[in-house]
């Protein structure tokens, strides 16, 4: 699975689960997307998209171009 647009398209969700991942760390900072706990870190959500983060990595290793050959 050597396919360009693979490649980038998980290098583009690494970067925003990375920083999603980061973002839910931060406690106090308003939390749009859950409202149970504005205040506090959501460690459940850090965690999952740490996980995606790291998943998106691997596929984009997996769908890495090949360099051309000389």
């Amino acid at each position: 699975m050597k396919n360009p647009a693979v490649f980038y398209g998980a290098i583009v969700v690494a970067v925003i689960t990375l920083i999603l991942a980061i973002y839910y760390m931060i406690p106090g900072v308003t939390k749009f997307l859950v409202s149970s706990d504005p205040t506090g870190a959501h460690i459940k959500h850090a965690v999952l998209f740490g996980a995606l983060f790291v998943v998106s990595l691997l596929v984009a290793a997996v769908a890495r171009p090949k360099k051309a050959a000389l």
